[in-house]
C-alpha cells in the first residue's frame, strides 16, 4: 500500500484509541493484512512497533501521575514476559522448520483472537441487568490464588500479544476487573503500562525476525498523532458504546472472514 493508504489507516485507528482506549493491535492488525497488504507475520511486527511507540509516552504519564498499580504489573510481567518470550519461539520455530505455515498459522490465530475480543467487548457494552454477576464485583478469592491467576493471564496474553499482537487490552481490563477494585483511570493506566511493556519484549522479537515494515509505521504514525489529538476533543460528545460497538461488530466480521471464508 501507498504511505498515504497507511496515513489513512492512521487516521482511522488514532480515532478509535483516543475514544476508546481500543484499536492500536486488535483492529490494526487486521486493516495492514486485508487492507494494508501486509504478510500476516510483518503486520504483527509492525502492529507492535506502532503500539510500542504510540503507547510509550502515555504509558510514562500514568506512571507520574501515581495511575499505575506497580504489584499488578509485576504480576503480570512475571507470566506475562515468558508468555510472550515462547510466542517469539514458536514464531520462530514456525519460520525455520516450516517457513510455508507460519502466515498460515498466524493468520488463523489472528482470526480467532479477534472473535475472542469481540466478544468480551459485546458482554462490557450489555446493559447493566443483562451482565454476568461477576463481570461487576471482584471474585472472594485468597490473595495467592488472585496473584496465580494473574500471572497465568499474563503468560497467556503475552503469548498471544507476540503471536498476534492482539490481547493485552481487551482481556487484560476483564482479568483484573474480576480481581481488583480499581478506580477506572487506573485501570487503564495499568493496562495501558503493561501493553506497552508487552509490545516493547514482542515488537523487539519481531524486529530480530525482520517483520516490521517501518515505511508502514512511520505513515501510521503521521496519521494516528493529529487523529489522537483531535479525538481527545471529542470526549463527552460522544457515547462511547458508540465507537465500541462499530469496533466490536468490525472486529467480528474480519475474525470471521479470515477463518471461515
Amino acid at each position: 500500500m501507498e504511505f498515504a493508504g497507511m496515513v489513512a489507516i492512521g487516521l482511522l485507528i488514532g480515532l478509535l484509541i483516543g475514544l476508546t482506549g481500543l484499536g492500536s493491535g486488535s483492529l490494526l492488525t487486521p486493516l495492514l493484512i486485508l487492507v494494508g497488504g501486509l504478510s500476516p507475520a510483518t503486520a504483527v511486527g509492525t502492529s507492535l512497533a506502532f503500539s510500542f511507540t504510540s503507547k510509550f509516552y502515555g504509558s510514562w504519564n500514568f506512571y507520574r501521575r501515581g495511575m499505575v498499580q506497580m504489584d499488578i504489573v509485576r504480576d503480570l510481567s512475571i507470566g506475562g514476559l515468558p508468555g510472550a518470550l515462547a510466542g517469539a519461539f514458536l514464531i520462530r520455530y514456525l519460520g525455520l522448520r516450516q517457513p510455508g505455515a507460519m502466515d498460515a498459522v498466524l493468520f488463523r490465530s489472528i482470526g480467532a483472537a479477534l472473535i475472542v475480543v469481540s466478544l468480551l467487548m459485546i458482554a462490557r457494552l450489555l446493559p447493566l441487568a443483562m451482565r454476568p454477576a461477576a463481570m461487576d464485583r471482584t471474585l472472594p478469592v485468597s490473595e495467592n490464588v488472585r496473584r496465580a491467576f494473574i500471572v497465568f493471564a499474563g503468560f497467556g496474553v503475552g503469548a498471544s500479544v507476540t503471536v498476534t499482537s492482539i490481547g493485552s487490552g481487551a482481556a487484560l481490563i476483564p482479568a483484573m476487573i474480576l480481581f481488583y477494585r480499581l478506580d477506572s483511570g487506573t485501570l487503564v493506566g495499568t493496562n495501558v503500562f503493561m501493553g506497552t511493556i508487552l509490545a516493547g519484549v514482542a515488537g523487539i522479537s519481531h524486529i530480530g525476525l525482520g517483520h516490521v515494515d517501518w515505511r508502514a509505521v512511520a505513515g501510521l504514525l503521521c496519521g494516528s498523532v493529529p487523529a489522537l489529538w483531535f479525538a481527545t476533543h471529542l470526549h463527552g460528545r460522544i457515547p462511547r458504546q458508540i465507537p465500541e460497538g462499530i469496533i466490536a461488530a468490525a472486529l467480528m466480521a474480519m475474525g470471521v472472514h479470515i477463518i471461515f471464508l
